[in-house]
């Protein structure tokens, strides 16, 4: 009596754990199958992608190579490029930078239709090169992976400054402009000297063409007014605009009639 109770016990067991491994089982195999079919399904959509552009062909109408000479430091030529698909196929275009931020693309061509020609403009950074010859390279990428990507390259032998020039960007980077807010008369009898005139009430006529990041310096007859002037501009988000505190009184003061001149500059 026991071993039967026994057996039909095991049997309940046994029963619910084989519905479980079964069910395991099918679902298992399900997934299998699916997955299988989402993998041959998105191999079918990429093949099929990259067989869209697959008779676009691109070229460099003026070659692939330009050779610049001789490149004064602290220039940037700007260097043209003519692109022309002459595939039958209209394509994507991309360009890559293999330079290190040495050659930046300056123009967009986001595709290129067949028999269409686009220019593409690259500038030729040369700050901090002088005295070697670089070669810039960049990669065209677009739908044909059989001829993809064109590779375009520049070079240049960069020589550097003569000790009495200066680099273009070092004049930016130290910019500054002195503005003396009196009125016409009153800068004709002295004015710092490089500083311009510019009355207070012209002042916002003649900020609206200087970017805002410019270091302005402004000074009054002792400094009240530039005072007023700089908040004025501060407020219209010209954040380096400074008044010099005593003007044009602390001025004289500290340097003499050496350092100003008279008359209109």
């Amino acid at each position: 009596m026991l071993f039967w109770n026994l057996i039909l016990n095991t049997k309940r067991l046994i029963t619910p754990t084989i519905c479980i491994i079964i069910f395991l089982g099918v679902l298992v195999i399900g997934l299998s199958i699916k997955s299988k079919f989402n993998k041959e399904k998105q191999s079918t959509v990429l093949v099929k992608s990259k067989n869209v552009h697959a008779n676009s062909n691109l070229v460099a109408v003026d070659g692939t190579n330009r050779d610049l000479g001789i490149v004064k430091e602290g220039t940037n030529p700007h260097v043209f490029f003519t692109l022309a698909n002459i595939g039958t196929d209209e394509t994507s275009v991309r360009v890559h930078d293999l330079s290190k931020g040495g050659c930046t693309s300056v123009s967009s061509i986001p595709k290129l239709a067949p028999g269409d020609t686009a220019q593409l403009e690259l500038i030729f950074q040369t700050l901090g090169y002088g005295g070697r010859t670089p070669t810039r390279r960049v990669q065209i990428h677009y739908g044909n992976p059989e001829f993809s990507p064109l590779e375009l390259s520049v070079t240049a032998k960069i020589i550097p400054p003569e000790p009495y020039q200066v680099l273009i960007g070092e004049l930016r980077y130290n910019f500054f402009v002195l503005i003396d807010i009196r009125s016409p008369e009153a800068f004709a009898r002295e004015h710092i000297v490089g500083a311009i005139n510019v009355p207070q009430k012209e002042l916002t006529g003649l900020v609206t063409n200087l970017p805002k990041y410019l270091l302005i310096y402004l000074y009054s007859e002792d400094g009240t007014k530039s005072d007023e002037a700089a908040l004025m501009l501060r407020a219209k988000s010209f954040s380096e605009c400074l008044s010099i505190v005593g003007g044009l009184n602390e001025w004289k003061q500290r340097y003499g009639k050496s350092h100003l001149i008279s008359g209109p500059r």
